[in-house]
């Protein structure tokens, strides 16, 4: 049984390095390296992008909080792209012509990443991208905080902190545990070297660095990949807020995490190969603690799980350790299982969005490894 325990102990070490060492050694890097971004207000030409498909009911309130945005509207230009919308979207938005809003409809129904590859490529004209959707909130200052850090020549790309409405459900309880250690890895990235992605909600680039990517890829991991790879700072702005709506049943986060787990899977040789290519060593030690072995955390849990049963009666060590097991993935599924039902189990809910997440990681995984890509889907609201 020797082999055995080496593979749980291996597995168990994977697991923990995964969720409390990377996330410690991220702050402590944070505390000792500390590099500043030399930030001024500047006020380039910025393309403000605003990605939308059939949101006929979003659309008008997006451009109407958009133009009232703090920044000079001569170095303003806004276009929302259209993937192929095929509701009232298109027409909401051609009113706005007068007004200088720009619509760049892109036919065939591709995907999101296709259609803000040609959006970027035939329509926008300033300096700096500024990535949206439909129907995120941004604050008024958001435009200025984030350009503020293209003074600084080393900066290439800048995520903005998106920030949650949530609601009193469970599902919303469980990723507001999980957002508190996010933005904190996020924050102690971008202090010692670079954030290993950006939020498509709210994101600033360089236009110049901006590289197309493959449709079935997330621009909020390879837009960070292809700004690292050039030589160029990810950094962390968190006075630009998006204001979103937290995802308030289970079905639903499950749903968007099995299409993010797909995209992501399918990315990882890319995403190895740019980074090899361009000796970004430190950048894909990053890359692999903080999203690698996180999308893929399912599997070594899996490991640890079935070996630590195979040990039970080993000695007490392995015996508690599989009661203690069982007991986390019972109440975790009785809070996924509550939750469904629209009941609110205390204490249970951030366990109950572990097990979700985690198994809907390993079902987009096996999506992707059996061949499925997916470069377009529904969004969910």
């Amino acid at each position: 049984m020797w082999i055995v325990e080496i593979i749980f102990w291996v597995a168990l070490g994977l697991v923990l390095y995964t969720l409390f060492v990377y996330p410690a050694l991220s702050l402590l890097l944070a505390a000792i390296v500390r590099r500043k971004v030399a930030k001024a207000a500047i006020t380039p030409k910025v393309s403000f992008l605003i990605a939308a498909y059939n949101e006929e009911e979003a659309i008008a309130r997006k451009i109407e909080e958009t133009l009232a945005l703090d920044y000079p509207r001569e170095q303003f230009e806004i276009i929302v792209a259209s993937d192929g919308s095929t509701d009232g979207t298109d027409d909401i938005v051609r009113r706005y012509a007068d007004r200088g809003v720009c619509l760049f409809r892109v036919e065939g129904r591709r995907g999101k990443t296709h259609m803000l590859n040609e959006t970027v490529a035939h329509a926008a004209t300033g300096d700096i991208l500024i990535f949206s959707d439909a129907t995120g909130v941004f604050s008024p200052n958001s435009i200025r905080e984030l350009v503020a850090n293209f003074n600084d020549p080393s900066v290439g790309c800048v995520a903005g902190r998106v920030a949650y409405r949530y609601g009193k459900d469970a599902t919303s309880s469980g990723f507001r545990a999980y957002q508190r250690v996010a933005v904190a890895v996020r924050r102690a990235e971008s202090r010692f070297g670079s954030q290993t992605s950006v939020s498509g909600a709210i994101h600033a680039m360089r236009r110049h660095l901006f590289r197309p990517g493959d449709p079935a890829y997330t621009l909020d991991v390879v837009d960070a990949i292809h700004t690292v790879a050039q030589g160029h700072r990810v950094v962390y702005e968190e006075d630009a807020v998006c204001l979103e709506d937290s995802r308030q049943s289970p079905a639903a986060e499950f749903k968007c995490r099995v299409r993010i787990a797909v995209r992501t899977t399918t990315m990882i040789p890319y995403i190895v190969g740019q980074l090899i290519r361009h000796g970004c060593w430190g950048y894909q030690f990053q890359v692999l603690s903080h999203k690698m072995l996180r999308w893929w955390l399912w599997a070594p849990l899996l490991i640890v799980f079935v070996s630590n049963m195979l040990l039970v009666g080993q000695n007490v060590l392995y015996t508690t350790l599989a009661g203690l097991q069982v007991l986390f993935y019972i109440l975790a599924a009785l809070g996924w299982y509550a939750a469904s039902s629209g009941v609110r189990i205390p204490l249970v809910s951030t366990a109950a969005l572990f097990l979700l997440g985690n198994t809907a990681g390993m079902v987009g995984a096996m999506k992707a490894l059996a061949g499925q890509r997916m470069a377009r889907w529904e969004p969910v609201r």
